[in-house]
């Protein structure tokens, strides 16, 4: 996808208000943001986005994990739903639903919007 410079520009700042924003939620040093664009919606992906003691509480059978994962679920759902009229306006389109993903062991979060 070729961007004019109207969309870049859009582009940037909804990758720096998505790291700047997970930054001030959950804290530490995530770094880049990765916008992935297709068909069925846009994916925006946080790489780095834990802490080593996060991933390592990752690999711990116990019911914690359960907790970890449903905070950082509920934590992206609420950065990401902030994101929702910048990500409309660069799509072009309405998105229809906000689903989050995230690999603790890979250290990645990612908010797919759906169109």
């Amino acid at each position: 996808m070729a961007l004019d410079n109207q969309e870049q520009v859009l582009l940037e700042k909804i990758k720096m208000k998505i790291l700047a924003d997970w930054r001030e939620s959950h804290g530490g040093e995530a770094e880049k943001a990765i916008l992935l664009d297709g068909e069925d919606g846009v994916a925006l992906m946080i790489t780095d986005a834990f802490y080593q003691a996060e991933i390592e509480l990752s690999h711990n059978p116990v019911s914690s994990t359960a907790i970890l994962s449903e905070y950082l679920h509920t934590l992206l759902e609420s950065v990401s739903e902030e994101l929702l009229p910048a990500i409309e306006e660069f799509c072009g389109r309405r998105i229809r639903e906000i689903v989050p993903l995230i690999d603790v062991r890979a250290g990645w979060v990612i908010a797919f919007f759906s169109f």
